[in-house]
């Protein structure tokens, strides 16, 4: 229905030649189509003088008008058609013309939604490629930002850049994501999340080892760095290569607001991770096997408060835990108006009618609330998540071995993420030159940032000279 053929005759000098075109309504601009290539090659009469052939004289036309590539494997055709080309047969050719006239409907530059900064840009990824690689090349403005193709999936063949700044970036890590992009073999990839799970090193750890983000400052600032973004047709997430832990604490506006303020917001929101995984797994371990560190006043009132419950304390704590869970998967589905709507009566109504039907203890009300306001202190919804996942893993542990069980969960992870390296990067890697800590926990001035992280073995080690604030020593002479 949507496929169209038109036949006409192209002007050759004296003489013409028969010649059709394919393409999909709604895949081409009509515009271009119409105005460029057809009249183009209905009304010019174009002389062979020098004997170059149709070939030539069809491919001379049609590149003054629109990007042309020639074809001669024929099974290239339905995939270029298929992706907003409009296909040009002429009659004593060998090869197949394919001019570039996409031009179907996108969504524009919105705000970010999920990684929301009042002090830093605006702009947010769209779901065209080429859109969002402009958007990055605005920021870092230089002719040494690459951006290589690599069609994925072995049927829809969809674009996928990968993008880095080739005076600085380590060519074994890009060489290591292209291999891997190469490697996969599917039928169809629709976004950069199954690019995220083909190409990362483990899928089924509970800890997410790439960064996600919809923010190009954000991808021009990894760049800058050494790092490799990974950018996908269709998806308005970018990938960031390699990934370690300092990248998933920060939050973007770490980046835009004074440090004393980026160090308190950072501090509070490491804590507010730890309570949200750590908090319901703790007070089960202590109400089970440890009551003696509880005040006695404050035990008995506890017990009272649990007097009429009917259920296990694993099963109250695991029944609200799925709960909040519950009601945050059903506000990011529903729209945004109900969203708010949602969670006031799952947060407020429900929960205080769970506790007056004593389904559940007012305390288990508190330690699940303050959970999950800290699971929400995470900076990225991917993190979030498998906190979420750590979580539940933390809480049967600790219902089977209290604190001692918890502990030994704790020092597995940490085991495990210590020995996990992503495109050849330690994950848990604190960013260290010249025997002092580049980047920690605490964020540091900018003028202090003079190296590039050393574990990317960057081509180019050095970011800023020591003295990068010169206009202060100039003062002071």
């Amino acid at each position: 229905m949507d496929f169209n053929m038109r036949e006409f005759r192209v002007a050759l000098g004296d003489e013409s030649a028969e010649a059709f075109l394919i393409y999909y309504d709604g895949m081409t601009n009509q515009t271009y189509l119409n105005r460029d290539i057809m009249r183009s090659l209905l009304t010019a009469a174009v002389h062979d003088a020098d004997g170059r052939g149709r070939q030539a004289v069809v491919t001379e036309r049609i590149l003054s008008v629109a990007p042309l590539s020639i074809i001669n494997d024929y099974s290239e055709v339905g995939r270029k058609v298929s992706f907003g080309d409009c296909a040009v047969f002429v009659d004593g050719c060998g090869c197949c013309f394919s001019a570039d006239v996409k031009g179907w409907d996108t969504r524009g530059v919105d705000a970010p939604t999920q990684e929301v900064s009042l002090a830093g840009p605006q702009e947010a990824f769209a779901e065209s490629i080429m859109t969002n690689i402009a958007l990055v090349r605005k920021i870092l403005r230089t002719p040494e930002t690459t951006a290589v193709n690599i069609p994925v999936g072995n049927s829809n063949k969809i674009p996928c850049a990968v993008m880095y700044i080739n005076n600085i970036a380590n060519h074994e890590i890009v060489d290591e994501v292209v291999r891997r992009l190469k490697g996969i073999d599917t039928d169809y990839i629709f976004s950069s999340s199954d690019v995220e799970m083909m190409i990362e090193d483990s899928t089924y750890f509970p800890m997410t080892r790439t960064l996600k983000t919809e923010r190009p400052d954000r991808v021009a600032a990894m760049l800058a760095d050494g790092k490799v973004a990974v950018i996908v047709q269709g998806s308005p997430f970018a990938l960031i290569l390699p990934t370690t832990t300092m990248d998933l604490i920060e939050a973007t506006e770490d980046n835009y607001v004074r440090v004393p303020e980026a160090n308190l917001m950072r501090l509070v929101r490491l804590f507010g991770m730890a309570v949200s995984v750590l908090l319901p797994s703790l007070f089960i371990a202590v109400m089970l096997y440890h009551q003696e560190v509880i005040p006695t006043d404050l035990l008995i009132a506890i017990s009272a408060t649990r007097e009429k419950v009917p259920f296990p304390l694993i099963a109250e704590l695991l029944l609200m835990e799925l709960a909040f869970e519950l009601i945050k998967e059903a506000s990011v589905r529903v729209p945004n108006p109900i969203g708010s709507t949602l969670g006031i009566i799952g947060g407020l109504i429900l929960g205080q009618a769970a506790v007056e039907a004593s389904i559940v203890s007012p305390l288990l009300i508190i330690i699940v609330s303050i959970g999950g306001i800290g699971a929400f202190s995470t900076p990225t919804l991917s993190l979030s998540r498998s906190l979420s996942v750590l979580k539940f893993i933390y809480i049967f542990a600790a219902y089977f071995f209290g604190v001692l069980g918890l502990t030994a969960a704790v020092l597995v992870t940490l085991s495990l993420l210590s020995q996990t390296t992503t495109f050849g990067v330690p994950f848990l890697s604190r960013y260290k030159s010249g025997g002092e800590t580049s980047e920690s926990v605490l964020v540091k001035p900018i003028w202090k940032k003079e190296k590039r992280p050393p574990e990317l073995m960057p081509r180019k080690e050095i970011k800023q000279p020591k003295i990068s604030r010169k206009w202060k020593y100039d003062e002071n002479e």
